[in-house]
């Protein structure tokens, strides 16, 4: 999908200027995650629909984890000490389409881009970690998978 078309349909927020003006300073802090099932499954694995310890299976190869903070498994990811693994100095690695939901729709404040500790962003509510959590939630219920 274009990335546009992707933007537009995802009512996402990334402002590519703006993202390297950051310089990835939220990349640094935390990987985002990807709120919507389909969506991954789509972009890893080509549609098929896979059970949790499937999943957990193929995602070291990717680079990816398990969230569980919220309890419900969420794919993300690797994190380091320096935050996300796919930022690097180049920026990050994964093309602007399989990008993590919450990356795509992370609204910079550009009055705080120069603070020390980072800048501030809003993550518009449908992009939650509840948010996600339900949706993921949903997701392994409906396949009768037990997280």
């Amino acid at each position: 999908m274009p990335t546009q078309q992707l933007i537009q349909k995802e009512k996402v927020a990334l402002d590519a200027p703006l993202c390297r003006t950051c310089g990835g300073r939220c990349c640094q802090g935390s990987p985002g995650i990807w709120v919507d099932p389909e969506r991954f499954f789509t972009l890893f694995f080509a549609g098929q629909h896979l059970t949790l310890e499937q999943l957990r299976g193929r995602l070291d190869d990717l680079g990816l984890v398990l969230w569980e903070k919220t309890g419900v498994p969420i794919p993300a990811p690797r994190s380091l000490l320096t935050g996300c693994a796919f930022y690097s100095a180049d920026g990050c690695r994964f093309s602007i389409e399989d990008r993590p939901c919450q990356c795509l729709a992370l609204v910079p404040n550009r009055k705080t881009l120069t603070q020390a500790q980072g800048c501030l962003c809003r993550l518009p509510k449908g992009f939650s970690r509840e948010q996600a959590g339900r949706r993921w939630q949903k997701y392994w219920i409906g396949r009768s998978y037990e997280c």
